[in-house]
């Protein structure tokens, strides 16, 4: 199956929750998002990506403290075809101080 890639852009994602159990609240925000790609990509080219994250309020990935808050940030990939569909794929990132 050949898809036909119209354009490719990378977002960064924060993805907070607070609370336990049933009273957990869950609140995604869009950090920043870049168009990479405009275009079909040839066959077995690579597109190196550089991003700076200076400009933007990070915080350090925190995980399940005391089981009532996490801040977690992820880089989701998303592919549109010439048929207006979209393709995505999600990747989990660490960041530290």
């Amino acid at each position: 199956v050949r898809i036909k890639i119209k354009f490719m852009e990378i977002v960064i994602i924060k993805r907070e929750s607070t609370g336990s159990g049933p009273n957990t609240f869950n609140e995604s925000e869009n950090i920043s998002k870049y168009e990479i790609m405009d275009g079909a990509p040839v066959r077995g080219e690579s597109i190196p990506i550089r991003l700076f994250l200076s400009p933007y309020a990070l915080t350090p990935t925190f995980k399940n403290i005391h089981n009532k808050f996490s801040v977690k940030y992820y880089l989701n990939l998303v592919l549109v075809d010439e048929e207006q569909r979209r393709y995505f794929k999600q990747q989990e990132i660490t960041l530290w101080r």
